[in-house]
């Protein structure tokens, strides 16, 4: 039989050997472990403790057994809500600490046009940087290097480039201040918000890698400005949610300042709806009174689109219609999207199809209609592979129509 002193030795050597764990990203794992230790021992003191009350065994010159154990259940107590206080500060600690993660994908792309290669692409390689600084103020940012960059310059303090070829994109640069459910703040660089995929579309969670070819074409891809955002429930099963902004509207030198004085302006709206397992209906309106990366056009968008999810099947589609008006009236045109993606799911597969359509100008010889069809694996919760073609049919009958394929292996690199 295991004598009393025994276990409160093993269990002073278990204190000592559990104390030599100091680490960094194992650290909370380590004291989980410790504090399931330190239950069994507990427990096994407390077994031993009733045995000893049962019997009147006493050794000569010792203190009581039944002394000796609980004054170690006590202090093994006392131990344990020392981990768990430790453990509640290195998670707030933790949650406060810059994070770093992303996502990256690699294609190999080829077409049926004559005289068109077959390629590998190193598309995309984003980086995320996520600072919480407390439960009301936190910091995003999304660094972009788009076709493996590589930049070489010339020797000669003249700053001039000897080569170059690939993208370093600052894609988002925000700060947030949650106030509340139904109020937030952003200021920076982010998203539109408009639509679905102009915001869901990191390759690791969207069915292609071709996105919709009106998305980032109709509303621009990111604002620089500010926006307010939120989301009320007006039942248990029915909210609605918002998002305003205002920005420098689109120009070729975003990010540093705007070409004209005039803002851009915009507001998106959602509402979900108890149907099926999931029913999300919205709109986006968009205006800029002078929109320097299309001609300084008076230019004013809408748009809606629908999700929605029954069992292994869903369902998602956007339009979009952008006015754009000149000082010459004879140059005004439309230019109008649209989309409908029908995606099912089964085990580790997505089995898919999407129809698009985009014209530039309604002008009649620019509208291109697109089917697709996809197929993706997914390896685990963070790796993915797919396979997809999509076949271009042009109304302009001067141009062929092509058809193209990429097969792409895309992973997000976060916990």
């Amino acid at each position: 039989m295991i004598r009393p002193k025994s276990v409160v030795n093993a269990c002073v050597f278990t204190v000592l050997t559990f104390s030599s764990f100091i680490t960094t990203a194992d650290t909370v794992v380590e004291l989980e472990k410790r504090i399931q230790q330190l239950e069994i021992l507990v427990d096994k003191l407390s077994s031993e403790s009733a045995a000893v009350s049962d019997s009147d065994g006493m050794q000569e010159n010792d203190e009581p057994d039944d002394e000796v154990i609980t004054r170690s259940i006590s202090d093994l107590t006392l131990e344990l809500e020392e981990q768990h206080y430790l453990i509640e500060e290195l998670i707030k600690k933790d949650e406060n600490r810059m994070q770093v993660s992303g996502y990256a994908d690699v294609e190999y792309k080829g077409s049926d046009s004559p005289g068109v290669s077959e390629e590998f692409r190193m598309h995309h390689l984003s980086l995320f940087f996520t600072k919480k600084f407390d439960n009301k103020f936190k910091f995003f940012s999304e660094i972009e290097y788009e076709d493996a960059p590589k930049f070489d310059g010339i020797n000669d303090g003249s700053g001039e480039l000897e080569e170059a070829s690939g993208t370093i994109f600052v894609e988002a640069v925000n700060f947030d201040w949650n106030y509340s459910q139904l109020i937030n703040l952003r200021a920076g660089r982010f998203f539109s918000p408009a639509g679905i995929w102009s915001e869901d579309h990191y390759p690791p969670f969207v069915a292609t890698q071709e996105r919709p070819m009106h998305i980032f074409r109709i509303f621009p891809q990111f604002v620089d400005g500010v926006s307010g955002f939120g989301r009320q429930y007006l039942t248990d099963l029915i909210s609605v949610d918002y998002n305003v902004f205002i920005g420098n509207g689109e120009s070729s030198i975003s990010g540093k300042k705007d070409l004209n004085s005039n803002k851009a302006t915009g507001f998106r709206g959602r509402i979900q709806l108890p149907l099926w397992d999931e029913f999300n209906l919205g709109f986006t309106l968009y205006n800029d009174n002078e929109d320097s990366a299309n001609g300084n056009a008076d230019k004013f968008a809408y748009g809606y689109h629908l999700e929605a999810r029954y069992h292994n099947i869903s369902v998602q589609g956007e339009y979009a219609l952008a006015n754009l008006e000149f000082s010459d009236d004879a140059l005004d045109y439309d230019r109008e999207g649209f989309y409908a993606q029908f995606k099912y799911h089964l085990n580790d597969w997505d089995l898919g199809y999407r129809y698009d359509y985009y014209d530039a100008n309604n002008l009649g010889t620019n509208t291109v209609k697109r089917n697709s069809i996809f197929v993706n694996f997914h390896l685990n919760e963070a790796i993915t592979l797919k396979g997809e073609y999509h076949r271009n049919q042009y109304q302009n009958s001067s141009v062929d129509d092509v058809g193209f394929y990429t097969f792409s292996i895309s992973t997000y690199l976060g916990n």
